[in-house]
């Protein structure tokens, strides 16, 4: 679809996720209903942020009265089952390059602000490969192997 994965690492203080989300330009969130008191933490920090996708609601779709705490200037607080209930069953993907993003991670700041790293199409499928050409690096089943940290 073109959207680009960010992992956004919530150990972090809440002010760093929040310049971490706003460097990326993150302009959607998905949060799991059990973390939603953390992201309200980071809100507050960041401008790019203009969805927050609330899963995992217990007992169905209706947002959890805590998930108000994410709603703000400019920015929409949704249920991520409600949204997928109202879109079609099938989807066209676009033809995307192979060199184009396709994840993020940033680092965890330890000398001065935290630094991202894209990951390419193609570089995440390289990846996910290596392991199956273990004899090209005299590697057996009794190796163990992490390929990208």
């Amino acid at each position: 679809m073109g959207a680009v994965l960010h992992t956004l690492n919530i150990r972090l203080a809440p002010a760093q996720v929040g310049w971490i989300a706003d460097h990326a330009e993150d302009s959607v969130v998905m949060v799991d209903a059990s973390l939603v008191p953390l992201l309200a933490q980071v809100l507050p920090h960041t401008e790019t942020i203009r969805h927050v996708l609330v899963t995992g609601i217990e007992g169905g779709s209706a947002l959890p009265p805590e998930a108000a705490a994410l709603a703000g200037p400019g920015r929409e607080v949704h249920s991520y089952e409600d949204l997928l209930a109202a879109e079609p069953d099938s989807y066209d993907w676009p033809a995307l390059d192979e060199l184009s993003a396709a994840s993020m991670c940033y680092t965890s700041g330890t000398t001065g602000n935290p630094k991202g790293v894209v990951y390419s199409h193609r570089s995440l499928y390289l990846h996910a490969l290596a392991p199956s050409f273990g004899n090209a690096f005299a590697l057996s089943e009794h190796d163990r192997v992490l390929p990208v940290v």
